[in-house]
């Protein structure tokens, strides 16, 4: 999973991409004098990998992962020398994006357009990404208007009456993620990787004084939360990028402020349900693995997921709940109370799903 973090220029992007990250990346100038983009891994935490783990006593273990791509913010000035082709090629390979939204008010910090306005930058943003996306439909549209009429190719034609419907909606200034689209629709137009199209997780980054009056907030974006593959969560970024660099005090810090998680846990699961991901595990006693799939993966394909010759011999799955594991104590016992389930291809995995797949090639 790759998340890339977008922005205006002073409103915290890279000081949460350090807090999601642990990392210590220059903050402040970032927008201003560096065009590569910071990037971070984070592995997902999650209590069930360390709790089968513990039963396992595997050799090795392996948690699901995202990377976090920090890139620099546009600006009427950097726009201008070209900057939004290297905005979108650092932007194309990631499944989705997060804006940071300034909600914090610091009079020592800078707003490029003058003032704090959350709801205004939003849509400052997103028409930022209606145009980049704009630009590539029309120039593909020249082609294609050129091409379709004496061609005989009927994914063209379809490829040009989608285009054609996406310039409508984007010339509305509507982001393409509040479209409908079918499956071969989507398939149809996945090597674009437009941006608007991506799905967008607004994160709210505030003040410490705020940081109470979190799900107030929230409310007031709520409209927005509504609309089509989109999310909102607020954080307190420069708070957390400060608890992401402590190790021996942080759980004594956290708790003397009231925190219960790190908002690092509050953003993935917010990603998980936005990109509708779930995870299944594999364990023996090489390794215990977190997969994460898209909701409603049926098992010959989460089988291709670990391995293509699963996916190709496949014969069956054995399935047991992470609960039920947990709470059995061992495999072993659970093979003997048959909880252990022989599940064919076409079994829906559910989240939490602990899978041995049985193949042949």
């Amino acid at each position: 999973m790759k998340i890339g973090i977008v922005g205006l220029p002073f409103v915290g992007k890279t000081t949460v991409f350090n807090a999601l990250t642990c990392a210590q990346a220059r903050v402040g100038e970032f927008s201003l004098g560096v065009k590569e983009a910071n990037r971070g891994v984070v592995k997902i935490p999650d209590e069930r990998v360390h709790k089968l783990a513990s039963l396992y006593k595997p050799k090795k273990v392996t948690f699901a992962e995202v990377e976090y791509i920090d890139v620099a913010g546009l600006v009427k000035e950097t726009k201008e020398k070209g900057s939004e082709g290297e905005f979108y090629h650092s932007l194309r390979e990631v499944d989705e994006l997060a804006q940071v939204v300034r909600v914090f008010k610091d009079q020592n910090v800078m707003h490029v357009s003058g003032s704090v306005d959350p709801k205004r930058d939003i849509k400052d943003l997103d028409l930022d990404l209606i145009l980049i996306d704009l630009d590539i439909i029309e120039k593909r549209l020249k082609r294609l208007e050129k091409t379709v009429t004496s061609s005989k190719a009927e994914e063209e034609r379809r490829e040009l009456s989608i285009l054609q419907r996406f310039k409508e909606s984007l010339d509305q200034g509507i982001p393409l993620r509040e479209l409908e689209l079918s499956p071969n629709e989507e398939k149809l137009i996945r090597g674009y990787a437009f941006l608007s199209l991506k799905p967008m997780l607004l994160i709210l980054n505030m003040d410490e004084e705020q940081n109470n009056q979190r799900e107030k907030l929230e409310a007031e974006f709520s409209e927005m939360a509504q609309r089509k593959k989109t999310a909102v969560c607020s954080i307190c970024g420069k708070l957390e990028m400060e608890l992401s660099q402590l190790e021996e005090d942080r759980c004594a810090f956290m708790e003397d402020l009231g925190i219960n998680e790190l908002a690092v846990e509050r953003v993935i699961d917010f990603s998980y349900k936005l990109l509708d991901l779930i995870s299944f595990f594999t364990s023996n006693e090489n390794e215990v693995k977190t997969w994460p799939v898209p909701s409603g993966i049926k098992a010959i394909k989460a089988a291709g997921v670990v391995h293509t010759d699963m996916e190709r011999g496949f014969i069956k799955a054995e399935v047991i709940t992470f609960d039920k594991l947990w709470e059995l104590g061992s495999i072993h016992k659970a093979k003997e109370k048959g909880e252990l389930r022989l599940e064919g291809k076409d079994y829906v995995v559910t989240d939490g799903d602990v899978i041995f797949f049985r193949f042949n090639v």
